[in-house]
């Protein structure tokens, strides 16, 4: 381990620098949050091998050895997410209300983001983005598993949106130099050095430019390092707080917190204090009038054509109605929410809810629709046990033996939806995305 990066914590933390250490050479702690939108998923999970986390709701600990949930059918229903415990109190500092508008400006994987938008109804929106186009899809991905409607998934450098005072929240989870990280990622140790320390620093001040704007006076940024250099931490704060006249919120101080010294109302998080990596959180509000730019709303584009192949595929296979806004792109069809911008020069991945897709006369419907499904909701479909043969084989891909109806259903695993199937001739067509087989 670099000794530059050791003298500054043996300064920074003074007495407790050998406990720091000490704690580096345990194991790492994981842990999960369940899925609001889905029912009674704690009941069926082996309650042998959590534990309740402390302060966060639904938020749990979970022995990965003894319990691999990342494994399970139950994940792959998103039925909950599992994330580093310490990353689990970022989204967790802030009251959502259910219309707000929210952006994740940096939101891969995807755990603050499906936290907060399932809490929104349907007049919400989250906007969620990725400058990295494979860690946008595997947040587009994460979102889609949690069965989310109202948010929108972006591949673009934050810098670049255009939406000035439009949002109550900013979620800004910064690139960092990764400190906090070093007991569970060798290749923050191997990389980490002082110019990385300053040249991460450059970059967040960027996006805190960026977010003040983003913001509506009164809204709030949520501000958050997996690191514990003070360049990239309270200087920070101390820079929205003198340069852009926001004003810090204090966080209430959980068990495993520390107040910050250098900026109080901000909270630290280590290893040998809270049951989890490294954190840093500062909870901001913009308190300054702003240029508010109204942006065009993305309007409903379907075509006859189209509109006739998913309404005679929801008459056919569904029990309920087709969403009122529609919008595609390619082919590809999207529910999507009147108050959604026109995001015109942004790479959008994900507009809303994905249907499925127009093919030669047919609409084939996504795995995204699937998963926000209940039993009641279609016509035909398979309930199996979580440990069945049936999901086991349907998982690796395989087509199971059918006793249905002509058309497509939905394979559910102990009432939880997984995927589309389509049935002929008494066989189950597997349409499980191939990516996801396992």
């Amino acid at each position: 381990m670099n000794q530059l990066f050791l003298d500054r914590m043996k300064e920074l933390l003074n007495d407790e620098y050998d406990d720091f250490i000490a704690s580096l050479n345990q194991p790492p702690v994981k842990g999960f949050y369940l899925n609001p939108l889905k029912k009674d998923v704690l009941n069926h999970l082996n309650q042998e091998h959590i534990t309740p986390h402390p302060y966060i709701p639904r938020g749990y600990y979970f022995d990965y050895e003894k319990e691999p949930l990342g494994k399970s059918p139950y994940f792959m229903c998103g039925l909950y997410y599992i994330q580093e415990p310490s990353a689990m109190a970022v989204a967790n500092t802030i009251q959502v209300n259910k219309d707000d508008y929210i952006l994740d400006m940096c939101g891969a994987p995807g755990g603050k983001t499906c936290y907060l938008a399932s809490q929104l109804n349907q007049d919400g929106l989250m906007i969620a983005n990725d400058i990295n186009k494979l860690r946008a899809h595997i947040l587009a991905s994460n979102i889609e598993r949690f069965g989310l409607k109202n948010t929108i998934v972006t591949n673009v450098d934050p810098l670049r949106f255009s939406l000035p005072g439009f949002f109550d929240k900013v979620i800004l989870d910064a690139p960092c130099s990764g400190e906090g990280m070093f007991r569970k990622d060798d290749e923050a140790i191997e990389t980490w050095s002082l110019q990385k320390v300053q040249e991460c620093a450059y970059i967040q001040r960027n996006l805190i430019d960026q977010a003040y704007k983003l913001l509506k006076k009164d809204g709030v940024l949520v501000y958050s390092t997996c690191t514990y250099s003070v360049e990239e931490n309270e200087a920070q704060v101390n820079y929205m707080v003198n340069k852009l006249n926001m004003e810090v919120i204090p966080i209430h101080q959980e068990p495993g917190m520390t107040e910050s010294t250098l900026c109080p109302g901000t909270v630290r998080m280590y290893p040998h204090h809270n049951r989890g990596e490294g954190q840093f959180i500062a909870v901001v509000k913009k308190t300054t009038d702003t240029l508010v730019e109204k942006p065009k709303i993305l309007k409903p584009n379907i075509t006859r054509e189209q509109l006739k192949l998913v309404e005679t595929f929801y008459h056919d296979h569904l029990n309920i109605d087709v969403p009122p806004y529609l919008f595609q792109s390619q082919q590809h069809i999207y529910a999507i929410r009147p108050q959604f911008p026109d995001l015109n020069k942004i790479k959008v991945i994900k507009n809303g809810l994905y249907l499925g897709e127009c093919k030669k006369g047919r609409f084939e419907p996504s795995l995204s629709l699937a998963l926000t499904l209940e039993k009641k909701d279609v016509k035909r479909y398979y309930d199996f046990s979580k440990d069945s043969q049936e999901v086991q084989d349907y998982i690796k891909g395989l087509t199971l033996k059918g006793h249905g109806d002509k058309g497509y259903g939905v394979i559910f695993v102990d009432g939880y939806p997984l995927s589309f199937y389509k049935e002929s001739n008494q066989q189950v067509k597997n349409l499980f995305p191939k990516g996801l087989r396992r």
